[in-house]
């Protein structure tokens, strides 16, 4: 059976690195291990960064035409048409204008993941894109629901919760473990104190207050032995590394973007794992993280709860630079809670977080789906 699988944000081929690039590749993946034939459907994305009825009217033109060079191309045989149309985190600012045609036109089932809305600006600059979305949700067979906010948000305008299935943030464990070890560049670090391992981007507004928060939080710990790396790059870099100017000298390495390979070879080198994560939907680094037994600190906010289990995988605090230099004071000077964390966490992937459940879970309720066809082939 063929998947057409579809992002509106942010095709899974992009360039440029990000969470909801990881997610959507991890979700092909888990497709194509649940036995299904996963096509990249479209590369045209309706996402617009600000509010502007302009550029929606743009993007959904674009998009509109997209649908019909699809339908056009599917309903002529020019090529094998999909058997399922799978879109991957329609929200507000990226409403799916291609998928509900597509299903409509070609009789087959429309299936979400992480939809869900933004906060940001008003309802009102949002409205006509939020309509859209709500539209999709309400045609599609199955919304796979990946964060308890965004469940709220599904029930507050569908009659009723029957197509929505918990859908858990998951890796693809065994690749991460197919990952050979090689020495990193601990020689950097003044002395064999506990290593912090840090991954994120170097943007402004949430990235930047994770930053700040960690700076101010080892600025608490001067007198606590840790060496940390820093993994990332951005536009913000040079503020950034400003931030961490006053704490002590070589106890701090910048390595700047690395391949995932080189990022999970320094969590494998590391003794805890410390991003607080503001704004984090919930955070594919945590999972990463846990995978290579660190235990987080992190911040008890938006959907890290998800992923991160408080005080059984990791410590999760308040806001305040206080609050996180305690937890990770903790981690800094017991070994042996490194170690329980560390490997609960890992255990906590195992069980809830990888990939092979996810497929299983997948195949469970989109096999109905697929097969559940009248005598014109036609979704019944």
């Amino acid at each position: 059976m063929k998947i057409a699988f579809y992002a509106p944000l942010k095709t899974p081929d992009h360039p440029i690195p990000s969470g909801d690039r990881v997610v959507a590749r991890l979700l092909m993946a888990a497709l194509e291990k649940a036995g299904y034939e996963v096509e990249l459907a479209s590369r045209v994305i309706s996402y617009q960064k600000r509010p502007s009825a302009e550029i929606g009217a743009e993007r959904r033109l674009a998009a509109e035409a997209e649908a019909g060079r699809l339908i056009d191309a599917w309903e002529k045989g020019v090529e094998p048409g999909p058997d399922l149309w799978f879109t991957y985190h329609p929200y507000c600012k990226a409403p799916d204008w291609i998928g509900p045609q597509v299903a409509v036109k070609l009789g087959i089932p429309y299936v979400t993941a992480e939809a869900c809305r933004t906060r940001q600006a008003t309802d009102e600059d949002w409205l006509v894109s939020r309509q859209a979305v709500q539209a999709a949700v309400r045609q599609a067979a199955v919304n796979f629901c990946l964060k308890p906010s965004d469940g709220e948000y599904l029930q507050s305008f569908l009659p009723d919760m029957r197509t929505v299935v918990r859908l858990l943030p998951f890796i693809d464990l065994a690749a991460i473990d197919a990952v050979k070890d090689k020495q990193v560049g601990t020689e950097s670090f003044y002395s064999p104190a506990p290593l912090i391992v840090a991954v994120g981007m170097m943007r402004p507004n949430a990235k930047f207050s994770s930053y700040q928060l960690l700076a101010a939080a080892l600025g608490r710990l001067a007198d606590t032995p840790w060496n940390l790396v820093v993994i990332g790059d951005g536009p913000m870099r040079p503020d950034i590394e400003a931030l961490f100017a006053p704490l002590p000298a070589g106890r701090i390495l910048f390595t700047g973007a690395l391949q995932p390979d080189e990022v999970l070879r320094w969590m494998r080198t590391g003794d805890l794992f410390a991003w607080p994560g503001f704004s984090e939907a919930f955070g594919m680094v945590y999972l990463e993280a846990q995978a290579c037994r660190l235990p987080v600190a992190a911040l008890r906010t938006a959907g890290v709860p998800v992923v991160v289990e408080e005080n059984v995988t990791g410590f999760l605090t308040g806001e305040s630079a206080e609050a996180y230099a305690g937890a990770l004071r903790t981690l800094l000077t017991d070994p042996a809670a490194r170690q329980e964390l560390g490997a609960a966490g890992r255990s906590k992937v195992e069980r809830d977080h990888d990939i092979a459940n996810v497929a299983r879970l997948l195949a469970s309720h989109l096999d109905p789906l697929l097969y559940g066809r009248d005598d014109q082939g036609h979704f019944t």
